[in-house]
């Protein structure tokens, strides 16, 4: 089965803006608490999508560090270049974790892929690289959805379709405990796991509505079945305050 998802990128600016707007918990919160534990001198983000977090990153090894970003969407890498058009210590570059990292042998002292190790087709050859271009010493951080992440969208897409989620999303929501994290374990001696909640409360049913037409889940149900946003929003029992609930995985692992 194809795991693989192609991001558009306008729907995944609006996936982060809703959480820097509407959550109480922002990831980046748990990742600037992480990078703060020690110095950070070479940072590897793959797929890094159009840049999220490159700023945290760039901030922690500071002008002496360096940053990678890596991510199979050239037009994610694009949005990237543009954001950081001054830091010259970033390097971007289109390439797919299912390849070999065009990286030499222990380069990084950390790697990060957020929200979309789960897309690789080999975990454990994509997680093999990752250890490759890592230093003695090196933390690998992965962070992704568990099983129990945006139960209500799921909720709400069953009301609206039928179907609570359709298969490949259903993989992909706890890959990363179910698959990934045995993998993590088999190559790395030393590896932590921690759950982070959070939750996002839109203001109005159409901020939600909006939210749920930037997922995965709306293009394999409601954009397919051709359903209308006036429907959705009858479907949407909540006025206002919608709640989403957000449940996250992160695997830290160390390289002997």
């Amino acid at each position: 089965m194809d795991l693989s998802y192609k991001e558009k990128q306008d729907k995944l600016n609006i996936r982060i803006r809703a959480h820097k707007e509407f959550a109480n918990f922002d990831i980046a919160d748990w990742m600037e608490a992480f990078l703060q534990r020690k110095p950070r001198v070479n940072i590897l983000d793959l797929g890094c999508g159009n840049g999220n977090h490159l700023e945290l990153y760039l901030k922690h090894v500071g002008d002496g560090g360096s940053v990678c970003g890596v991510d199979r969407e050239a037009s994610l890498i694009a949005e990237a270049k543009n954001r950081y058009v001054d830091a010259t210590n970033l390097s971007l570059q289109v390439g797919s974790m299912d390849d070999r990292l065009p990286f030499e042998d222990g380069h990084f002292d950390l790697c990060f892929s957020n929200f979309a190790i789960y897309n690789a087709t080999d975990p454990r050859q994509t997680i093999l690289e990752l250890k490759r271009v890592m230093q003695p010493g090196a933390e690998l951080v992965l962070i992704g959805p568990t099983r129990n992440n945006a139960k209500e969208i799921y909720e709400f897409n069953e009301r609206l379709t039928g179907t609570a989620i359709d298969e490949i999303t259903l993989i992909r929501t706890d890959r990363l405990r179910l698959e990934i994290l045995p993998i993590v374990q088999d190559i790395f001696a030393q590896v932590v796991e921690e759950v982070i909640n959070s939750k996002l409360t839109f203001p109005s049913k159409d901020d939600f509505i909006q939210y749920f037409q930037a997922t995965m889940l709306y293009e394999e149900g409601a954009e397919k079945l051709g359903i209308a946003t006036d429907e959705m929003r009858a479907t949407c029992a909540t006025e206002k305050d919608v709640i989403l609930s957000k449940e996250m995985l992160a695997i830290v692992a160390v390289k002997d």
